[in-house]
């Protein structure tokens, strides 16, 4: 049984989603081996983390395992098979938060800590909270306090390999290490609709772009966005803007600079709709952000625009992508709209045969 409990770190978890054990059950359940898992914050880092997570479920088909999340991942484990309980890390914390989340871990009892992430943090606090076994990548500063631990490998894939790595630490099969997501089964009822409402009709091919990213630096410019846009319409295929509430005016900049009219969801979908409108897609084009990882998950080939980060260290996984790594010193600013524009054409010649 799946049992969803969320609680945020350093606060009282919420009463409402407490489960309590009596009698045989709870000698069962005292039993059972308990693993915690600490996974980072970000989407893209949640979309590595759930191959993980089957790893360890197969592993350990009896144990209780308890994953910590942060706010903007979490919710993609929402209706993970993998996990017993989903506890939610906020942020900024402070000494107090700290504390009392290294307390939280102390009365959790855990018999394995498993730290899917390059954190002297949180390496500290499963020491502190007295997790006996307690599997990492080895960082300079507290890696001595991991029980056992993997080098942190720069030419890895920062995500996909180092968390790999880290399970078959524990001793673990990794054999089996396909990226799977599991939305919200109401999200196949409410995408439609808003597709209806954008304006799409079943056009095809339907190309998304996602233009948002976490830091400036990895941005594309608007501009050329819009010219990819605009040829791609031109050709007959259908172009749809996504992203967040908070990319809203990144999306609006776009439009601007557009000559004909996209399908406009930027702001409009919840992260579960997110993924089933990804899955849609024809091809994603996105830089450096969450959504070209779950692009990846769920199939859809994706043209990655990379400039301040590098593609080999934090680009989708797989093969059905092509990637536009444009490293320093040029950066984003170097990728033209030609290269994005013969990127799409290939993926879509290659993987659908329309090679007009």
């Amino acid at each position: 049984m799946n049992i969803q409990c969320y609680h945020r770190a350093g606060i009282v978890p919420f009463r409402a989603v407490q489960v309590q054990y009596k009698g045989a059950r709870a000698a069962v359940e005292a039993k059972r081996e308990r693993i915690f898992v600490f996974a980072r914050t970000g989407i893209g880092d949640i979309v590595y983390t759930i191959p993980a997570l089957r790893a360890l479920r197969r592993c350990f088909p009896n144990a209780h395992i308890t994953i910590e999340a942060g706010e903007r991942g979490h919710s993609l484990l929402r209706y993970c098979p993998y996990v017993d309980e989903v506890w939610v890390r906020i942020r900024p914390r402070g000494l107090r938060g700290k504390l009392r989340s290294i307390w939280n871990l102390y009365k959790g009892k855990f018999d394995r800590a498993v730290i899917l992430d390059r954190s002297d943090e949180k390496t500290l606090h499963t020491f502190l909270a007295r997790i006996p076994e307690r599997y990492g990548v080895r960082k300079k500063l507290f890696g001595r306090l991991l029980t056992a631990s993997v080098e942190w490998d720069p030419n890895a894939h920062d995500m996909n390999d180092h968390f790999r790595r880290v399970v078959e630490l524990v001793g673990c099969d990794t054999s089996d290490w396909r990226l799977e997501l599991f939305p919200d089964p109401k999200a196949y009822q409410s995408l439609p609709e808003k597709l209806a409402q954008a304006g799409w009709r079943g056009e095809r091919p339907l190309i998304g772009i996602n233009p948002g990213a976490s830091s400036p630096e990895r941005l594309w410019l608007p501009e050329r966005y819009a010219q990819v846009a605009d040829v791609l319409q031109a050709e007959g295929m259908r172009v749809v803007l996504l992203g967040s509430a908070g990319e809203i005016g990144l999306a609006e900049a776009i439009l601007r600079a557009m000559h004909s009219e996209p399908l406009v969801l930027t702001g409009k979908l919840t992260l579960d709709e997110l993924i089933v409108a990804i899955s849609g897609l024809d091809v994603l084009i996105s830089g450096d952000t969450g959504p070209a990882h779950l692009a990846a998950a769920v199939g859809t080939p994706v043209v990655g625009l990379y400039g301040a980060t590098s593609a080999r260290r934090y680009g989708p996984v797989g093969e059905r992508h092509i990637v536009i790594d444009k490293s320093a010193p040029q950066g984003m600013a170097a990728i033209t709209a030609d290269e994005v524009l013969q990127s799409v054409h290939k993926l879509l010649c290659t993987h659908y045969q329309r090679c007009e």
